[in-house]
Order: C-alpha cells, then sequence, then structure tokens
C-alpha cells in the first residue's frame, strides 16, 4: 500500500479514514465508517484503527450499544487543519531542500526569490485579513 508522507507516518487508508471522522463532525463506530466509504471493509476498518490508536491520530471516545454489544466509537486527535497544515510544511520542506539538486546556482536563486515573493504576498493577504477582523 503506498504510503503518503507526513508527520504522523499514515498510510493512505488511514487519511481516508480520517477525512471519514472529520467529515462526520462527531465519533463514529467502525461499522459507520465503513457506511461512509464503500472502498473501506469492515476487517481492514478494524486493523486500521488498531494502528491509529497506537499512533495517538485517534481515540476512543464513547461506547455505546450497537444491535446486542457495545462498540467503540472514534474519533481523531487531530483537527483536519492541523493535519493539512502539516502535509503543507512538508512539501515546502521538501520543495527548498530539493533546490540543491539544481546544478545551475542561478536557476536555484531564481527559484528562492519567487518563493520569496509567494510569502511576502501571502504574508501581506494574512495581515490584511487579520486587520479587517
Amino acid at each position: 500500500m503506498e504510503k503518503n508522507r507526513n508527520r504522523y507516518n499514515l498510510s493512505v487508508r488511514e487519511i481516508d479514514i480520517l477525512y471519514v471522522l472529520w467529515k462526520a463532525d462527531r465519533p463514529l463506530l467502525a461499522s459507520e465508517i465503513v457506511e461512509a466509504d464503500e472502498k473501506l471493509k469492515l476487517p481492514t476498518v478494524h486493523t486500521t484503527l488498531k494502528r491509529m490508536l497506537d499512533k495517538k491520530v485517534i481515540e476512543v471516545a464513547d461506547f455505546v450499544k450497537s444491535g446486542n454489544v457495545f462498540g467503540r466509537c472514534y474519533s481523531p486527535t487531530l483537527s483536519m487543519q492541523e493535519f493539512e497544515l502539516n502535509k503543507l510544511s512538508v512539501t515546502t520542506s521538501d520543495l527548498v531542500s530539493n533546490l540543491n539538486n539544481y546544478q545551475n546556482d542561478n536557476l536555484i536563486l531564481a527559484e528562492l526569490d519567487n518563493l520569496e515573493q509567494i510569502i511576502k504576498e501571502q504574508r501581506e493577504k494574512i495581515l490584511k485579513k487579520n486587520d479587517q477582523t
């Protein structure tokens, strides 16, 4: 299975489950996770949830009666925003470190200038938005 690079070292399946939990906006049973995403199967979800508990990216939020038994309800321990910002920081770090692969210093300098301009513009947008609030 393809791995997605991130600080939490999550597999693609683990990320799929996190998005289901975030979208639901409430703790879910494993069976509800399967119902929310047709490509997920219950045995896979159970195995994946155990790994996610070990990584502490989800927690058992509650126990609810499901049929004749009690089931665990799971919720994420991190927000979607935290996760996405982490992905962005990993991508940005990789981008900057990969500049060293260029053989031409002028190309590296041009790319760095471009990045500095993008950062400056983004910073100005954020500051302007914060001033309006």
